[in-house]
C-alpha cells in the first residue's frame, strides 16, 4: 500500500487523460449541486476531503466504459468527489462520453462565490447561480478561477470585476488589490494536496480492505470488489447485460445493490454466499456467462411469483438479503415435483419475520445457502430452513398493537396487513380499484408502494388527547390509493367518509375491518355511533384480534399451497 499526496489540478488531468479510471459497475454521477458547493466550500477553507482509494488492477484484463489507452488504475472510492473537482475546473473526464450532457452538468453544477461582499473582511461567501446572482458583478463563477491555469492570468480578471463593480472610481485600486487577493486565494484550491492510497493486492485483501474502509461518500462493500473483478474479466458484462437488467428492475420497483446479484449467482454456481469461500475462476468468462443467465432468469421469475401475491417493490421488504436464499431455493428446486412456491414464500415470510437475515447476515445467508443445495429435497430444504428461525407462525394479537412506523418487526407485520389486504381483493374506498391493481385490472409491476391509511385520522385522535403510539397502532393502518388518502379521506372522520362514499360491508370486511364495525355502515345512526372517535381505543383492540386471524391464515394457506 502506498499513500501519496496529488494536487486537484493532476486528479483532473489524470481523469482527463485516462491516467485513471472507474469501474463498470460504478453508478453515474449522482451528486446533487449543492454537494457540489459544500465541496468547493471545504477545498478553500481546507477543510477535509476525505482520502481518494485507487486499486492497482494491472494484473487483471481491461473491462471499463472508454476506448482507446487502458488505465491500471482504477477509482474505487472517490468517483463522485473526482467528477465534481472536473466540473469545478470545467474539464471533462473521459468517462463522461456525452458532451452534450456534460455541457448541460456544467450550466448545473456552476459554483458561484461573492469576491466583494458587503463587508470587506467577511469570509467569502459561496452559493449556487440563480437569475439574481446571474446579474450580479459581484458573483463570478468558482469555474472561471480555477480553471486558469497560470496565476498571472488572475490580474486582467481581478480589472474586470472591479470595472464592472466600482469602475474607475477613487476607491479602484483599493478594490483591486482585494480582489486579486481573493481570487489567488480561490485558484489555490487547484493546488490543494489530497491524499491517495494505492493498493495493489490480491482481489480477496481488496476486498477485506475496501469492507473495513469507511470513507467519506458511501461505505465500499465487498459485492462491489467482486462485481469489480468479474467486470475486468468479462469484458462489457457490467455495461451491456448486468446494468441493465439492473436498471430495468429498479423501475419496476426493485432497487437491489450489488450485492443481492453477485451473492445469488454464488449461491447458484456455488453453493456459498460468503464470497472469500468462492475460488477467483468462479468469475472467469467461461464460467460466468451460464451462472448469470441462470441467477437472471431466476430472479426475473421469482419476482413475477411475487407479484401474483402483491409483492412488486423492494419497500416492502422487511430486509432484501432475504431474496438471496429464495432465489437459490427456487433455482435449486422449481423443477421437482415436490416444489410449491407458496410453501416457500411462507418459509421467506416468517424468516422476515425473524430478523434472520437483517444486518450482518452473511453467516446466516451462507449456512441457509448450503442448506439448500446439500438438501435432498424441496420439502427437507424448507424444514432445514424453518428449523433455523425462532419465529412462530402463530402472530399474536398485541403484535398489531404496536406502531406500524417503526423498523424490525413493524416492517413485517406491516407487510402482513397488506398482503392479508391484497390476498381478500380489497378495493380501495373510494375509487373501487384493486389493491395492488392498476384500473385495468392487472397487477401492478411498476413499485406499488401502499399508501398507509390513518382509518382514524391522526389529526382527530390528537384534539381527543390520544397519544402518538396509539395513533400510530398497526391496528388503525389499511391501504388505500394515494389520491384516496390524501385528497378524498383526508383528515376526515371515518363516520364521515364511509357515509359520504357508501362504503359497504363488504369492502370494509375485506379490509379486515372488525365485524361489529363493518355491519352498521348501512345505518346512518349506528354508524355515527359505532365509528365516534370515542370508540377508537374498542376498534382498535377489535381490530387487533382480526388481523393475526387473517396474517396466522395466510401463512397456513401458504404452507398448505
Amino acid at each position: 500500500m502506498a499513500l501519496e499526496q496529488v494536487k486537484i489540478h493532476d486528479i483532473v488531468k489524470q481523469a482527463v487523460s485516462k491516467n485513471v479510471d472507474i469501474p463498470e459497475f460504478q453508478r453515474e454521477f449522482v451528486w446533487a449541486p449543492d454537494q457540489v458547493k459544500l465541496l468547493a466550500e471545504s477545498l478553500f477553507r481546507h477543510y477535509p476531503v476525505g482520502s481518494f482509494l485507487l486499486w492497482d488492477s494491472r494484473g487483471y484484463e481491461e473491462a471499463k466504459t472508454a476506448q482507446g489507452a487502458h488505465a491500471s488504475l482504477w477509482i474505487v472510492d472517490g468517483q463522485q468527489r473526482t467528477t465534481a473537482i472536473c466540473l469545478l475546473l470545467g474539464e471533462k473526464p473521459y468517462w463522461w462520453p456525452d458532451y452534450k450532457k456534460w455541457n448541460d452538468a456544467l450550466q448545473r453544477y456552476d459554483v458561484m462565490v461573492n469576491l466583494m461582499p458587503e463587508n470587506g473582511d467577511a469570509r467569502l461567501e459561496f452559493a449556487l447561480p440563480n437569475p439574481i446572482r446571474r446579474q450580479d458583478p459581484r458573483w463570478v463563477s468558482i469555474r472561471r478561477v480555477v480553471s486558469v491555469k497560470a496565476v498571472e492570468e488572475l490580474t486582467p480578471l481581478a480589472q474586470e470585476i472591479v470595472q464592472r463593480n466600482v469602475g474607475d472610481s477613487p476607491g479602484a485600486m483599493s478594490q483591486f488589490g482585494k480582489v486579486h487577493a481573493r481570487l489567488h486565494a480561490l485558484w489555490q484550491i487547484r493546488e490543494r494536496d489530497i491524499p491517495i492510497i494505492k493498493i495493489d493486492h490480491e482481489v480477496e485483501d481488496v476486498a477485506e480492505i475496501f469492507a473495513r474502509l469507511n470513507q467519506a461518500g458511501t461505505r465500499v462493500k465487498e459485492a462491489d470488489v467482486i462485481l469489480a473483478l468479474a467486470a475486468v474479466r468479462n469484458p462489457g458484462w457490467v455495461r451491456e447485460d448486468y446494468l441493465p437488467f439492473r436498471d430495468h428492475l429498479e423501475e419496476r420497483g426493485w432497487d437491489l445493490d450489488a450485492g443481492i446479484f453477485i451473492r445469488t449467482m454464488t449461491g447458484i454456481g456455488y453453493g456459498r454466499a460468503r464470497l472469500i469461500d468462492v475460488p477467483k475462476d468462479f468469475w472467469n468468462h467461461q464460467k460466468l456467462p451460464p451462472v448469470w443467465g441462470h441467477c437472471r432468469d431466476t430472479i426475473a421469475e421469482v419476482l413475477r411469483r411475487l407479484a401474483e401475491f402483491g409483492i412488486v417493490s423492494a419497500d416492502l421488504l422487511p430486509s432484501t438479503n432475504s431474496l438471496i436464499p429464495l432465489f437459490v431455493l427456487h433455482h435449486r428446486w422449481r423443477r421437482s415435483p415436490g416444489y410449491r412456491f407458496g410453501k416457500a414464500l411462507r418459509w421467506f415470510l416468517l424468516a422476515n419475520q425473524d430478523g434472520r437475515y437483517s444486518g450482518s447476515a452473511i453467516t446466516s445467508l451462507n449456512e441457509d445457502v448450503r442448506a439448500i443445495n446439500d438438501a435432498p429435497s424441496f420439502d427437507d430444504a424448507v424444514e432445514s430452513l424453518s428449523r433455523r428461525l425462532r419465529a412462530s407462525p402463530t402472530i399474536p394479537a398485541d403484535e398489531f398493537l404496536g406502531r406500524y412506523d417503526r423498523a424490525g418487526a413493524s416492517r413485517f407485520l406491516r407487510l402482513m396487513l397488506y398482503l392479508c389486504i391484497f390476498q381478500q381483493q380489497a378495493r380501495d374506498l373510494v375509487d373501487d380499484t384493486r389493491i395492488g391493481y392498476d384500473k385495468a385490472g392487472d397487477v401492478v409491476l411498476a413499485g406499488f408502494e401502499p399508501q398507509w391509511h390513518h382509518i382514524f385520522p391522526r389529526s382527530l385522535l390528537k384534539q381527543t388527547g390520544v397519544g402518538d403510539d396509539d395513533i400510530q397502532a398497526l391496528a388503525n393502518i389499511t391501504v388505500l390509493n394515494e389520491r384516496t388518502n390524501v385528497a378524498k379521506c383526508g383528515t376526515k372522520a371515518p363516520s364521515v367518509y364511509l357515509r359520504e362514499f357508501r362504503v359497504t360491508s363488504d369492502a370494509l370486511r375485506r379490509h379486515a375491518i372488525p365485524e361489529s364495525y363493518a355491519s352498521v355502515v348501512a345505518d346512518d345512526v349506528r354508524l355515527g355511533e359505532r365509528w365516534s372517535v370515542e370508540k377508537y381505543t374498542d376498534f382498535v383492540i377489535e381490530r387487533a384480534q382480526v388481523l393475526p386471524r387473517e396474517a396466522t391464515g395466510l401463512l397456513e394457506r401458504l404452507g398448505a399451497s
